[in-house]
């Protein structure tokens, strides 16, 4: 299989893929782990590594916009680890998302409820976090 190198600047970039070169190349579902650094964003200098067809099989940022790295540089977690953590409320927004999506089909009479029922769950939730089983 050929394969294309392109360093270029990203014009664009959507859940899909990017904008280089005034063309879209969409993100290879062939890609290994890895292999594309979805933090890119548009301003950002990036090698890509594209198929004989313009698929995305590699994308390194070789260097970041000016702007996103003044951000990046003043929102670094101080936990050391990379990754945000969230505190007992947000946290239990996000759970009660995740549990009752399953659930969302049962409410076909409206959305209304379903987000009524949704954050009566999240409360829940926070409660047990914060002051432990309320049940006993």
């Amino acid at each position: 299989m050929a394969k294309q190198i392109i360093t270029a600047t990203v014009e664009a970039v959507n859940e899909r893929g990017v904008k280089v070169q005034g063309n879209w190349h969409n993100y290879s579902s062939y890609a290994q782990n890895g292999d594309i650094d979805r933090s890119v964003a548009q301003g950002d200098t990036a090698e890509l590594e594209l198929t004989n067809t313009g698929w995305i099989r590699k994308l390194r940022v070789v260097q970041r916009a000016q702007t996103q790295q003044a951000t990046q540089a003043a929102q670094q977690p101080s936990n050391g680890a990379g990754v945000r953590q969230l505190d007992a409320s947000q946290y239990a927004r996000l759970r009660a998302v995740e549990l009752a999506s399953a659930a969302a089909l049962h409410y076909s009479d409206g959305v209304e409820r379903y987000l009524e029922n949704l954050s009566i769950l999240a409360n829940w939730i926070t409660a047990y976090i914060e002051e432990g089983d309320p049940l006993g």
